[in-house]
């Protein structure tokens, strides 16, 4: 089979992936293994392009040969660095140029950048680097306004690239753009979505809840912190610093939940309300979930304490807990919609995190979590909740406790069978 019929079998593959909803790590590894096999030989090759993430500015995908392809993300704060600036990337997207190439050994040597020096060093004699432009959204976070992807490709055969090996990579970008372009516009909906809306309702929305009422009942541990003094703080500090002081006790609060398995639903101005899922088939899974959830308050204190306020003091907060049925789903107008849990639940623990104002105890959780958390936990009194019939009583753990405990939660022990 000639090299063209082979290079033309490629383009048919990736015009067929552009229909699909490719994986752009799985589908570039494809690519160079697919453009190996045809004879172009590739032993490296990356590929990159900006996004939008809340964390990242740019990924990155680096494939070897017989290595496989990895994918990195950059941070925004990356972007200035003395390396990217001394790329051939960077050279590329300042001039505007839609492809550099250069050889790395010979007459016709020419090692412009720092980082041409490392590739000759480690064995490669050619280097290709391609830009093309797509518009993905409003995404245009390369400099110079540019948006789409930039490939490198290398090899360390002694005569370097062929004339029809140049043509070919040039050919079959522009197909692999095509595809990439469908790749990449969902990353963006990915990240976007989980960054505003959380995973799961991330994917519920992209799967196609989006009327008014779609959703379902979940069983979660629901959790509810809310910042102290933040009234005072808000009329005392500038705009720009009590932003930075809110973001910052997210940072102690909402990223410890995340960081121990759950999920953020709502920021309530300077509320966090989150979940903790439970598998309604696994009652074991309900004990999993208080841990989590008890593993996020003990975190969330210990990184208040050592973060502190402008005036020196420790960032001082309410956390409320407590296990139920949480409805989680669509509310609001059609044309605009939130996707949230609502529910009893997620009212009882807005009351219960209001009651460690009065109480003095930083975590308090109800009768039904503390049963099922770990810890040894203790009567922290009763409380009137409004709208709910009767008195309830809420617990703490020791660590919280303000004075000496009144009752402890005597629980069963754990069965050989479970």
């Amino acid at each position: 089979m000639s090299h063209a019929t082979l290079i033309a079998e490629i383009e048919d593959w990736l015009l067929s992936k552009a229909l699909g909803d490719p994986d752009i790590r799985a589908l570039f590894e494809s690519l160079c293994e697919r453009l190996h096999a045809a004879g172009i030989p590739l032993a490296r090759a990356a590929l990159s392009w900006p996004t939008l993430h809340p964390l990242f500015r740019t990924e990155q995908v680096f494939w070897r040969i017989g290595e496989g392809a990895v994918l990195e993300q950059y941070y925004h704060s990356s972007t200035g660095s003395e390396y990217w600036m001394k790329s051939p990337f960077y050279h590329m997207l300042q001039h505007g140029l839609g492809q550099l190439r250069r050889r790395l050994i010979g007459d016709g040597a020419m090692l412009d950048f720092e980082v041409l020096e490392e590739f000759r060093e480690k064995g490669f004699t050619d280097y290709l680097l391609i830009a093309t432009g797509f518009t993905i959204a409003d995404v245009r976070q390369f400099e110079g306004g540019r948006s789409g992807i930039m490939a490198s490709f290398m090899t360390k055969r002694d005569t370097g690239f062929t004339d029809d090996d140049l043509d070919a990579l040039r050919r079959v970008q522009r197909f692999f753009a095509v595809a990439c372009r469908a790749s990449i516009q969902r990353r963006v909906m990915d990240n976007l979505a989980t960054a505003y809306l959380g995973p799961t309702a991330g994917r519920r929305v992209q799967a196609g809840d989006i009327k008014r009422g779609d959703g379902e009942r979940i069983p979660a541990v629901v959790w509810f912190s809310d910042l102290r003094g933040s009234t005072r703080l808000s009329d005392t500090m500038d705009p720009d610093s009590y932003l930075q002081l809110l973001n910052q006790y997210f940072e102690c609060t909402a990223a410890q939940v995340i960081e121990h398995g759950g999920e953020i639903l709502n920021f309530v101005g300077d509320g966090v309300l989150a979940i903790f899922p439970i598998e309604a088939a696994c009652p074991r899974d309900a004990s999993a979930a208080a841990e989590a959830a008890v593993r996020a308050s003990m975190a969330a204190a210990e990184a208040c304490t050592a973060s502190g306020t402008p005036g020196g003091a420790p960032l001082r907060f309410g956390i409320g807990i407590a296990i139920g049925e949480v409805m989680f789903g669509n509310i609001g107008v059609p044309d605009r919609l939130a996707f949230s849990g609502i529910g009893r639940v997620v009212n009882k623990v807005q009351r219960i995190e209001a009651h460690t104002k009065v109480l003095g105890n930083p975590v308090l959780a109800s009768k039904e979590f503390a049963e099922a958390a770990p810890g040894e936990w203790e009567s922290a009194g009763e409380m009137d909740i409004p709208d709910f019939d009767r008195r309830h009583e809420v617990y703490t753990l020791p660590e919280f406790a303000p004075a000496k405990p009144k009752s402890k939660i005597n629980k069963q022990p754990s069965t050989a069978a479970e």
